[in-house]
């Protein structure tokens, strides 16, 4: 049993800490983007390739580090799913170009959106603020597949927001912990 606990209170740490991290780093982003909302396409091109180069990071720091704590932990299995998991993000992430960015990030806030109300009705703390973001990021997503003129726009506000509330979540995560 205590060994059951440990596992599950390693994996809250590495989660409060990689929340913390692309909690910090959206905002910044979502700041930047709403001080220079650029309307060319240019703009839109570069900011998508630092996109990608954003995301490649997380996405490469997040399967490494949880991959490398279950292996530690002798999950073997479940390392290696999250290091193919992100090697295959990586690879998905440069093979799309700027034309598919609406429907890609359309499908990945429905999916967070489901994750989030779902993993919202299991918590026992902040989950009223997690079931509030899922439903935000199926909105906006909807929002974008209606409208995608208004795109870099909301990802602005939407990168703001998210990282905002995934500070306030991880504070709320950390509390389990105590």
């Amino acid at each position: 049993m205590s060994n059951e606990k440990d596992f599950a209170e390693g994996i809250l740490k590495t989660s409060v800490s990689y929340m913390v991290l692309s909690a910090a780093i959206g905002i910044i982003i979502g700041l930047i983007m709403l001080l220079y909302p650029g309307g060319t396409m240019v703009l839109m091109e570069a900011a998508f390739i630092i996109f990608q180069l954003l995301l490649t990071i997380f996405i490469g720091y997040y399967a490494l580090t949880e991959a490398f704590y279950y292996f530690k932990t002798d999950r073997i299995l479940g390392g290696a799913l999250y290091a193919l998991i992100g090697i295959l993000a990586i690879i998905f992430i440069w093979l799309f170009n700027v034309s598919l960015v609406y429907f890609i990030i359309a499908l990945f806030l429905v999916l967070t959106g489901i994750s989030d109300i779902v993993g919202g009705m299991k918590l026992p703390r902040g989950k009223n603020f997690l079931i509030f973001l899922g439903i935000v990021n199926i909105l906006i997503a909807v929002i974008i597949l209606i409208n995608p003129v208004v795109l870099p726009l909301l990802i602005a506000w939407y990168v703001l927001f998210w990282g905002i509330s995934r500070l306030f979540l991880s504070f709320e995560l950390k509390k389990l912990l105590k």
